[in-house]
């Protein structure tokens, strides 16, 4: 999911994690697998577990509404808050045997949602997550905000302070749709499909005499970013909420251009690698690596890169955006007390035009230390307290779900 789309996307997604939890919470009715979406760099990527041993067979009727005020903070937005509310149901059995009898299909839903910040910006949305026999996955959105950023232009040697401020409008939809191809004990296993983005990003403001403004940066007019793609997923996670045993492993490759009617031609190729090794008793140790690689005339909008609070936290969003982007992070999480866990992070990474700009000296490094307050706990999921400190920068984030 393309940035800034992501971060907001983000705060509509607790919503969901929040709502879901919620629902699996009412002892009245059947259990159904956690169900949530991820903001960890794909195109309305799912993360969903496969927890089928919590489905009751007699479950095929069984469908409903459910719904949550949400709020956060971080630098980007100050507070924010909104309000999610989803439909899940069922589409029809499915052929899986298991010691409970013949499974259902995992439920499919349908959710829409609202975002509001401090900083106003604005985000809408209408998601959807279908589940059909044969293990086919159909997901994707409909998406509107307006969320302001301050830019700090495209490179690995940015300023220290703003050098513009921009408010962009973007509308739009995208799509996911794959077939499982082999199962995982837990997990999704490994899944193969097709994905596409189909959107249009307007820039309503900007600092006069800025480098937006001036129509200096690749998309600084706006215009129509449609592209197509396959996608590859393996997710052995026991958790979507707070893993604490498994992998997540996502390879996706994308191609824009004027015959799919966007005003920009590129190719995209994306790796999401995450570990996470259980150290002891409610004590994980997880790592990800992330990178990506453009080929062509990608707007600075569409852009990823570091900062926010899920890559390389404690620098502002975008901070650093180019082409190409790398970076490692790894987390430490352990239990304090009760409902109470800790985490230490450190990370770093760098974006380059091209990969031979990736030297050592310019990896951008984080470090920070982080709570955890545990809210549902047969879901694992947790309110997120972090303080992160980069090399001459420091934010806080409070939200809910790791970071990755």
């Amino acid at each position: 999911m393309r940035l800034s789309l992501a971060y907001a996307a983000s705060y509509y997604l607790a919503g969901v994690a929040i709502a879901v939890c919620l629902l699996l919470a009412i002892p009245a009715r059947a259990q159904v697998p956690d169900t949530a979406r991820s903001t960890a760099g794909d195109s309305t990527s799912k993360i969903t577990s496969d927890s089928t041993s919590n489905v009751l067979k007699d479950s095929l009727t069984k469908s409903g509404f459910a719904g949550a005020p949400y709020v956060q903070y971080a630098p980007e937005t100050g507070w924010a808050g909104g309000l999610v509310g989803f439909y899940y149901f069922h589409f029809s059995e499915d052929s899986l045997p298991s010691d409970t009898g013949t499974l259902r299909t995992l439920p499919s839903d349908i959710s829409g949602g609202t975002m509001y910040a401090q900083k106003h910006q604005f985000f809408i949305g209408i998601l959807y997550d279908l589940y059909v026999k044969h293990d086919y996955h159909f997901s994707g959105g409909f998406h509107y905000e307006q969320y302001p950023l301050d830019f700090y232009g495209v490179g690995n040697n940015s300023p220290a302070t703003r050098i513009d401020n921009y408010t962009p409008l973007m509308h739009g939809t995208d799509f996911i749709f794959t077939k499982n191809l082999f199962r995982s004990l837990t997990g999704e296993g490994f899944n193969a499909g097709i994905e596409g983005e189909f959107r249009y990003d307007g820039i309503l403001k900007s600092d006069s005499g800025g480098l937006i403004a001036s129509g200096m940066e690749p998309g600084a007019h706006g215009g129509n970013s449609n592209g197509l793609g396959a996608i590859l997923l393996f997710d052995t996670r026991d958790n979507i909420y707070s893993t604490q045993n498994g992998e997540y492993d996502d390879f996706e490759a994308e191609f824009y251009g004027h015959m799919l009617g966007s005003n920009f031609t590129f190719s995209r190729y994306m790796l999401d690698l995450r570990r996470f090794i259980p150290l002891a008793k409610d004590q994980t140790l997880a790592t990800q690596f992330y990178a990506q690689f453009v080929n062509g005339d990608e707007p600075f909008y569409e852009m990823q890169g570091l900062g926010g609070d899920s890559k390389i936290r404690g620098y502002y969003l975008l901070r650093f955006r180019e082409n190409d982007v790398m970076l490692l992070q790894t987390e430490y999480r352990f239990p304090i007390w009760w409902r109470i866990g800790g985490a230490i992070f450190a990370g770093g990474g760098e974006v380059g035009h091209v990969l031979s700009n990736f030297t050592n000296r310019g990896i951008h490094p984080s470090a920070g230390i982080g709570l955890r307050f545990l809210v549902v706990p047969e879901q694992h999921l947790n309110v997120r307290i972090d303080y992160g400190v980069g090399a001459d920068v420091k934010a806080l984030y409070i939200s809910l779900l790791e970071a990755f």
